[in-house]
């Protein structure tokens, strides 16, 4: 027997010994042996008509930490009676863990009078929080309907996002894939684009995340409530509700980018919201789990806010094929503009090899660019190598994985391009790093055909420089400067 049940069934500081066991049931094999062999949930459901509002509040929770389905009913009945707010969402709470079927309606219902309601200043905390609750049962429950996107061929005005180098090529690449014609201009976070194309120009692979800009005269500053007013003012609410099947409510979140201190960045996006909730008339609802939107403000150099939307409500599949990744996983989207800058050097009868390939990356995204004769891939780790034919596979890419250390690696066969991301210095020391930097272009000019091309993504221009200068079949044609002050050069180096 539980000593705190005991305690709570001899009705000895309940509160107290409530909460104990509440802590103890955050293990759920904890809570499920003595909800099977020592607690009676009629026990703690009896409590939830406590005079003490703690107790109440408390027993309810545990209610929830046990998953006591057996008083689902006890606890939905003492929501419905409930006066004291702050009680309230701990009802909803455990719900949350338990089948309520039976009351989706009567739920939805009071989901519905609350987003009608308009809270006092001292009771809208208690009131957002229970409404955010109802709206996550609904969700998990399957009622609430997800919005469906249709904005495709409207013109829209959005933000293709990459790093600063990249933005030149893939404002190129947006105008070359464009069949109606399409305004674009270089922006600070990529590059902008006036289309009625959206659903071709979003398959492109060269590209981070797509955004909707928003229609403002200027950035942003101000308090948040100006902030919030501004935003309002702008076409946002148009923007969703023209993009979109359904009506609203739209629910969202707040995203900043460029603050550092993070007490700071929770205190303004969670102010922000509550601004937001509360002045769009009910068109936008807060929500930290089921956000179809995601309205981000970036701070600029002077500290103003650039405002943008992101829609989760546009499906997003070009990377499908990533079943699994690695902590030095190159993100595939840097991995399909890198190949677009290498897209002169490019040959459909390649013989292609990616010579650290971890979970396949490079060697998937050149496949799907353009098609090769052959492909083969080498990596020394068993786990990643066992990760990249699952996504070659999902991708439909024909490769040779090999386990093996590059170093030791050869075959028969020269190869038309290879591809390597280099790994960070990490553990290694100066001398480790120039050892293995020394191996591989050794192998890279041993293993690359004449005129053959090696596509290098590497942090240490020195190495590469050095063993450029040693290596003097192999010449540096191009180099571009994608994360300098991080671990990124992309060189394309040719063999004579």
């Amino acid at each position: 027997m539980n000593k705190n049940y005991e305690a709570i069934c001899r009705g000895e500081e309940i509160r107290a010994n409530l909460i104990e066991l509440k802590k103890i049931c955050k293990d759920p094999q904890v809570a499920a042996e003595l909800l099977e062999g020592t607690i009676d949930p009629a026990v703690i459901a009896s409590l939830l008509g406590d005079d003490d509002a703690k107790i109440r509040k408390n027993a309810a929770l545990l209610i929830g930490e046990l998953r006591a389905q057996e008083d689902a009913q006890a606890l939905y009945e003492a929501y419905e009676v409930e006066k004291t707010r702050f009680v309230r969402s701990s009802y909803l709470t455990a719900l949350k863990a338990l089948d309520v079927s039976d009351y989706i309606d009567s739920l939805q219902e009071r989901y519905e009078e609350l987003l009608a309601y308009e809270p006092k200043e001292e009771e809208r905390k208690h009131v957002t929080e229970e409404r955010g609750l109802l709206q996550q049962l609904l969700a998990q429950s399957g009622v609430l309907k997800k919005h469906t996107f249709t904005g495709w061929k409207r013109r829209n005005d959005v933000i293709f996002t990459t790093e600063r180098a990249l933005r030149e090529p893939l404002k190129k690449q947006l105008e070359a894939y464009s069949k109606n014609g399409i305004q674009t201009t270089v922006h600070p976070m990529g590059v902008m684009a006036r289309t009625t194309e959206l659903d071709t120009l979003c398959r492109l692979h060269s590209y981070r995340e797509l955004l909707h800009a928003l229609n403002v005269k200027k950035t942003l500053s101000g308090s948040p409530e100006d902030l919030a007013k501004a935003l309002l003012s702008s076409n946002l609410i148009e923007l969703l509700e023209d993009s979109h099947r359904e009506a609203a409510p739209f629910y969202f979140r707040v995203e900043l980018r460029g603050i550092m201190d993070a007490a700071e960045k929770a205190k303004l996006a969670k102010k922000l919201a509550q601004e937001l909730e509360q002045k769009s008339g009910g068109k936008l609802q807060n929500s930290t789990t089921d956000y179809e939107v995601e309205i981000r403000l970036a701070r600029t150099k002077d500290g103003t806010f650039y405002p943008c939307v992101k829609f989760y409500t546009i499906p997003d599949d070009r990377f499908d094929w990533r079943k699994h990744t690695i902590s030095a996983s190159m993100h595939p989207s840097l991995a399909a503009a890198l190949i677009e800058l290498a897209r002169p050097y490019l040959t459909e009868d390649a013989v292609v090899l990616d010579a650290l390939c971890g979970v396949g990356t490079f060697v998937i995204e050149r496949n799907l660019r353009m098609k090769t004769y052959d492909n083969y891939a080498v990596d020394i780790f068993g786990e990643a190598i066992a990760g990249a034919k699952e996504n070659a596979a999902a991708a439909g890419v024909d490769c040779n994985f090999i386990m093996k250390d590059f170093l030791d690696f050869s075959s028969k066969h020269q190869m038309t391009e290879i591809f390597a991301d280099m790994p960070k210095r990490g553990r290694k020391t100066k001398e480790e790093l120039d050892a293995f930097y020394a191996g591989c272009f050794c192998q890279f000019e041993r293993l690359l055909a004449p005129r053959g091309h090696l596509f290098l993504y590497s942090g240490e221009e020195g190495f590469v420089k050095k063993n450029l200068r040693l290596h003097g079949d192999l010449t540096l044609l191009r180099e571009y400067a994608i994360r300098p002050k991080e671990d990124g050069v992309f060189y394309v180096i040719e063999k004579r």
